[in-house]
């Protein structure tokens, strides 16, 4: 796996990698994960205790198979919710959510040194340590993560205002046109939204291998000529995911959203995003190499260049 990892990989080694370097070091993958994690757990589960979740199952077992899930919360709408319950209590679970943000930077930094920097050289690896090294580059990889956060937000919210105006305009004047019209956008946002994040996707690696901040400048270098692959990659991974969390819910839906389930799942995050980050890792040093040879191709075609006669 060594030497795989120090050459370029095409899209289908870059998943065998990926899998490879999960299943040898998941423990360890596990435990980075685990030791920032626990202690947010912990005061979730309590916040959600205390504003009235069951805390281990919250369906009537005398309801069947399908009234459980109309009767879903998240399906008739968790929001109202709030409206009754305490806003005290919900602010705290907020909280505790937000501490999830500020924790992800770490938890990622740490997986990336460790699962994939490691594995790549062929050396073990202790979580603490990882956990330790990436906290060196903690603000940088959290302004980072801000920064890309606030620019996803801006192209959203302008996109929104762009076709609120646009079907504004049209309805009146074609009602019929404006349904594909605003299918279009969608596709085209979504398509154009993804690539646009592939590209400065990379900001996180770089921040922490290659000491730039924020790092999207290096992100969109390294990522050129890469685009549609990495962009791929995601959408493979995303499914991936979605596929075992779907799974997950069927198997302990019957624990409707008590805080049990939560906490369960909140697991099973944790192991998916472990996937995820690896498989992300993988991309970033696949495209150092790729650019490190391009780089060099560079230096021979201009030293050709300037030794010709």
């Amino acid at each position: 796996m060594n030497n795989n990892m120090k050459k370029p990989l095409s899209f289908g080694e870059i998943l065998d990698q990926t899998f490879r370097i999960v299943k040898t070091n998941f423990g360890s993958l596990f435990m980075i994960s685990f030791l920032v994690m626990a202690p947010i757990l912990i005061i979730q589960s309590i916040m959600l205790a205390l504003s009235g979740r069951d805390l281990f199952s919250s369906i009537d077992p005398n309801e069947s198979f399908f009234d459980q899930i109309l009767n879903d919360p998240y399906v008739q709408g968790y929001e109202l919710g709030y409206a009754a319950g305490d806003l005290f209590q919900e602010s705290l679970i907020l909280l505790s959510s937000l501490l999830v943000i500020f924790a992800t930077p770490l938890i990622a930094g740490a997986t990336v040194w460790g699962g994939v920097k490691h594995a790549r050289d062929g050396e073990s690896f202790m979580a603490k340590d990882m956990l330790k090294k990436a906290s060196k580059r903690y603000w940088p990889l959290l302004g980072g993560t801000f920064l890309l956060g606030l620019i996803i937000f801006g192209i959203m919210f302008a996109f929104f205002m762009f076709v609120f105006l646009t079907l504004l305009v049209m309805i009146p004047l074609q009602p019929i046109a404006g349904i594909p019209i605003l299918i279009l956008l969608i596709i085209g946002f979504i398509l154009g939204a993804g690539l646009l994040f592939t590209r400065w996707s990379l900001y996180l690696p770089a921040t922490l291998f290659e000491r730039v901040a924020p790092g999207l400048a290096k992100s969109w270098r390294l990522t050129k000529r890469q685009t549609w692959k990495f962009f791929g990659m995601f959408i493979v991974l995303a499914i991936i995911i979605g596929i075992f969390s779907s799974i997950f819910e069927l198997l302990l839906g019957w624990l409707g959203d008590s805080v049990l389930y939560q906490l369960l799942y909140n697991f099973l995050t944790m192991i998916t995003s472990i996937i995820f980050t690896v498989g992300y890792s993988v991309m970033y040093f696949d495209a150092r190499v790729r650019q490190e040879a391009t780089d060099l191709k560079d230096m021979i075609d201009e030293y050709d260049v300037t030794e010709r006669p």
